[in-house]
């Protein structure tokens, strides 16, 4: 578990680069993508974040051809029971590129209306709704 100065300085170091990212790409709401961030990667201390700078979990699914690392992790496919699996999860050599490479997977046409999202909560609503994640309780 991340110490509080370890949160405080992740998201020092992780919520200007989304800002900016954000704010280039049309995206009214940053504050859930840096919520969603510190959440998914232990802010910034699980080895997919710390080693291969996937702060947000995104697996390859088929069309991704650049770096992956193959991990253990759970999913929630009934509600309240966690199953263990192996996945591939994209790899990025940076915070900068882990940014971008988050902001280009959510410009997939099912999270457009994560740019019309009113508030953070409206945000996280609409991409769990998109199918974003299995968490019962995103």
């Amino acid at each position: 578990m991340a110490t509080l100065e370890q949160q405080k300085a992740f998201i020092a170091t992780i919520a200007p680069v989304v800002q900016a990212e954000a704010k280039k790409r049309g995206y009214a709401i940053c504050s859930a993508a840096i919520a969603q961030a510190c959440v998914e990667s232990a802010y910034g201390t699980s080895s997919l974040a710390y080693k291969h700078h996937n702060y947000w979990g995104m697996k390859t699914g088929s069309k991704w051809t650049g770096p992956s690392v193959n991990m253990k992790t759970k999913e929630e496919y009934q509600p309240g029971v966690l199953t263990g699996i192996r996945d591939n999860f994209r790899c990025y050599p940076d915070l900068s590129a882990g940014v971008v490479g988050y902001y280009t997977f959510i410009s997939a046409a099912r999270y457009k209306a994560l740019k019309i999202a009113t508030s953070a909560h409206d945000y996280l609503q609409k991409i769990k709704s998109a199918g974003y994640c299995t968490s019962s309780t995103y």
